[in-house]
């Protein structure tokens, strides 16, 4: 059974680099919210049973965790853009939006809002896409942006009540400007790490290149050395076939001149013996015949010799 890891849900063979990168990013941004708001969500779950009336401020985490889960069942069914899209829009407006257009306000969120904005920063850098989602990275960076910089005004516009001089006793101008510069801070390590992530995996994407590459010319180089092996076999085959064919061919050229060939000639060697004793004019005339015989047999068994010596050459392998 195949392992389940929250980190890969949605990842698939076929992702280039970058693709496969965000989309691992953007499992570990649910996975962290997911993980992080359950203790708190069942430490409160019975205050939240026993209240009549509660307020929104009280059901945003519930609905951050929910859209963490929404968001792993999008990635789940391949829906990467609308799982990110729902999950950043759902973000800003539970979040940072409406508990401030409500009034739900206290105090502390002067100081707190400005790093909800942020951590929404963050999370734009980390589940899109500066060069496949390049409009909606900038269009989400741009909003986050704004919230910060106008984090107060935003505040005061819908709180009016707010004791702000008391609570910036040393200037509200100063205290602005330190939440940029915390949030330049941020962003430009967030967007550092990034491109050494993405050069990490390009990196490792190009090895995994190399070796596959590589790999496909072993393969075609052991492909080619079957073919010369099974070459080889059959040409060793045909010439263990030949030289058996040629050890028969000579085995009955052996046994022609042992046994047709010499008959002719010890006949023809007892003729002439005969003709050298002294014998009658008829008796000699015969043997004469009789060694024509021989002389004619002896040809012929000459070129049945040379009949299979040609027989045996037409058997060689042509070069």
């Amino acid at each position: 059974m195949k392992q389940l890891s929250l980190f890969k849900i949605g990842v698939t063979e076929e992702m280039d680099t970058e693709f496969r990168r965000v989309t691992i990013l953007t499992n570990i941004v649910y996975a962290l919210i997911f993980f992080l708001l359950l203790p708190y969500l069942a430490y409160f779950l019975p205050n939240y049973l026993k209240a009549e009336h509660l307020p929104f401020r009280s059901a945003v985490p519930w609905l951050a965790w929910l859209s963490a889960i929404i968001g792993f069942v999008l990635n789940a069914l391949r829906q990467h853009v609308l799982s990110k899209v729902l999950f950043m829009v759902s973000w800003i407006l539970c979040v940072i939006i409406i508990p401030v257009v409500t009034g739900e306000n206290h105090v502390v969120a002067l100081y707190m809002h400005p790093f909800y904005g942020i951590a929404t920063t963050i999370i734009v850098h980390l589940i899109f896409s500066y060069r496949r989602e390049k409009y909606l990275y900038y269009s989400f960076l741009a909003v986050a942006w704004g919230l910060i910089i106008f984090s107060y005004d935003f505040i005061m516009y819908y709180n009016p009540d707010l004791p702000v001089l008391s609570f910036f006793p040393n200037g509200f101008s100063r205290w602005r400007l330190i939440i940029l510069i915390l949030a330049a801070f941020f962003n430009g390590a967030i967007i550092y790490l990034i491109r050494l992530n993405h050069d990490f995996y390009a990196a490792l994407q190009k090895r995994n290149d190399t070796i596959s590459d590589q790999y496909k010319r072993l393969e075609c180089q052991r492909k080619d050395l079957e073919a010369l092996k099974q070459d080889l076999e059959e040409k060793v085959k045909a010439r263990t076939q030949l030289l058996l064919e040629q050890n028969n061919k000579l085995r009955e050229y052996t046994f022609f001149n042992s046994h047709i060939l010499r008959a002719p000639v010890s006949r023809i060697r007892g003729l002439l013996y005969l003709l050298s004793v002294e014998t009658s004019p008829d008796e000699e005339k015969r043997i004469r015949s009789l060694l024509a015989e021989g002389m004619t047999e002896l040809d012929q068994a000459i070129k049945s010799i040379n009949d299979k010596l040609q027989q045996a050459e037409l058997l060689e392998d042509p070069k």
